[in-house]
């Protein structure tokens, strides 16, 4: 197996998708604390991501990939016609999470750095998606990406465990610790499987929430069956 590591820098990442994600503008009076925060990050930010290519093996309604088998019938069910898989952990960084701390005894401060750790992370998954659709898929379709715990009906977060094993090392290699509960720390990180589909699919077509401020896509009812 090859690993490789995808590091995303600060260029990805500016000023005024923090303030959106703020839902603030430049004349708000906290302007200028929120530009010295942005900066800050912006010197010491290292969002990563690990991820390898495998071709999986199915059988009995169970996939192996590296070794590893994952006996989820939802899993098996969206890249059981893929040639190739992509597993990754992708996060905002050590760096990034540590200089976070500090404004734990401030909610505004605090608010504002788990914002920039999100668009830290959502910057590296970016890079992430955009090469590894250039390197190993089509460029006519589409590409699509499950995820343990997001759905957890469907693939339930102890689906951390299995990623963790078929990429080995994720701590050593990006610092990434999952913990016995199976949230990972930085807690700004994800895991997943990155695959090819026709149609581009999105986790929010699973899920009925309606109120959701992430949702990406209409929730399809006949996509849950």
């Amino acid at each position: 197996m090859e690993k490789k590591i995808l590091i995303g820098g600060p260029a990805e990442l500016s000023i005024d998708s923090l303030l959106s994600g703020l839902h603030m503008k430049r004349e708000h009076k906290l302007y200028g604390r929120i530009e010295e925060m942005y900066l800050e990050a912006a010197k010491i930010a290292r969002p990563a991501a690990l991820y390898a290519a495998f071709a999986p093996e199915l059988s009995g309604g169970a996939v192996r990939i590296n070794g590893v088998v994952i006996e989820e019938p939802f899993v098996y069910k969206m890249i059981s016609d893929c040639g190739t898989v992509i597993p990754y952990v992708a996060t905002c960084g050590l760096e990034l999470d540590e200089w976070s701390r500090q404004f734990a005894d401030n909610m505004f401060e605090q608010f504002t750095a788990d914002a920039l750790k999100e668009l830290y992370l959502s910057a590296v998954r970016k890079q992430l998606t955009n090469k590894v659709q250039e390197k190993y898929f089509e460029a006519d379709k589409s590409i699509s990406t499950i995820n343990p715990g997001s759905l957890n009906e469907q693939w339930p977060i102890s689906g951390q465990a299995p990623l963790f094993k078929i990429l080995g090392g994720v701590t050593g290699d990006i610092g990434v610790v999952l913990k016995e509960s199976m949230l990972m720390m930085p807690t700004k990180s994800v895991s997943g499987i990155i695959f090819q589909t026709d149609t581009e699919y999105h986790n929010c077509q699973l899920c009925p929430r309606e109120d959701c401020p992430s949702r990406r896509a209409p929730y399809d009812e006949d996509a849950v069956n």
